[in-house]
């Protein structure tokens, strides 16, 4: 809608992270949050990775994304700085978003591996811990590139140092 609207909205970070609460809340809260209720799959994988799986990108989707969304919408208009369409803001968006989808899918093949260990083949859920012990060192990279992303997300806002009204003034063509 957006595309064909042709629109040309000037902060385009703050268009990504709304777009990205849609899909991420989708897909975290939606798809994998309804496979992980259903009564039939729930009983099996209650209390192990599937559920911090679907948590994880459910919380990150409806909650933390629309607000940096609203943050990265309102700020420049509240401050007068230009703080859109830059390579850092860009860089947070991607790398949060890669580094979540890393985590969730690294949760989810645990899980799974864990479901099956425990509830099916019947080993102790410390044994078990020592047989995906892989998955949490991929985990530990991707939460890494997560933090990164963050990280420059704040850094994108308190690098210009005392706001100023530069993204107040009218252009002149």
């Amino acid at each position: 809608m957006y595309r064909k609207g042709e629109k040309k909205h000037p902060n385009k970070i703050a268009l990504n992270w709304t777009l990205g609460t849609a899909i991420v809340s989708f897909v975290g809260a939606g798809l994998l949050g309804l496979a992980h209720t259903l009564p039939q799959v729930n009983m099996y994988t209650h209390g192990t990775l599937v559920t911090a799986m679907h948590g994880h990108l459910a919380f990150w989707g409806a909650y933390a994304m629309i607000v940096f969304a609203i943050i990265s919408y309102s700020m420049p208009n509240m401050t007068g700085r230009k703080l859109y369409d830059t390579t850092t803001g860009q860089l947070a968006f991607w790398l949060s978003n890669i580094g979540m989808v890393g985590m969730t899918v690294a949760f989810g093949v645990a899980g799974v591996a864990q479901v099956y260990l425990e509830r099916k083949v019947g080993l102790e859920f410390g044994d078990v811990q020592k047989e995906i012990q892989v998955h949490f060192f991929i985990l530990i990279c991707c939460a890494t590139m997560f933090t990164a992303g963050i990280a420059c997300y704040i850094y994108e806002f308190i690098k210009y140092g005392t706001p100023t009204d530069e993204a107040l003034e009218v252009k002149t063509v």
